[in-house]
């Protein structure tokens, strides 16, 4: 038992010591330099939703791995419908969820489905795709 913990200890710190990035090639990995590129956050402005017949409208498409327009802004206590549009390549995007809604729609290429609410207090709605990887917001003002 005593050997195999060695055993265990030694594995460990060797592959620990070849997978760790050399510190003497100042920071960089592998001898190689790493520049670090940093940009600020890309801020999207919303896009207003347009009001019909009191009813404050919005088509957002889905296509590509995003929603578009991703941020859209609606105003308190009207009406909401949402028309998601299916595009091409939807993958997991074609799930639209609202959490906080607890809603959930499938749209399919070629196809559309109308998310409806009113929303009830000024902040951010998020949507997701079903795995979280895509996002949109609904900025109620």
């Amino acid at each position: 038992m005593k050997i195999q913990s060695i055993i265990l200890a030694t594995a460990t710190a060797a592959t620990l010591a070849f997978a760790m990035p050399s510190q003497d090639s100042g920071g960089s990995c592998c001898g190689e330099t790493v520049a670090l590129q940093t940009q600020p956050p890309k801020v999207v402005k919303p896009v207003p939703a347009k009001e019909v017949k009191g009813i404050q409208k919005m088509t957002i498409t889905i296509s590509d791995g995003k929603y578009t327009p991703s941020v859209v802004s609606v105003k308190k206590g009207k009406p909401v419908e949402l028309t998601f549009k299916g595009g091409t390549n939807l993958g997991c995007g074609g799930t639209i969820v609202f959490k906080s809604l607890n809603l959930r729609k499938s749209v399919t290429s070629g196809k559309s489905v109308v998310v409806k609410f009113t929303p009830k207090k000024v902040g951010t709605l998020t949507y997701t795709c079903s795995m979280d990887m895509y996002d949109g917001k609904i900025i109620v003002k």
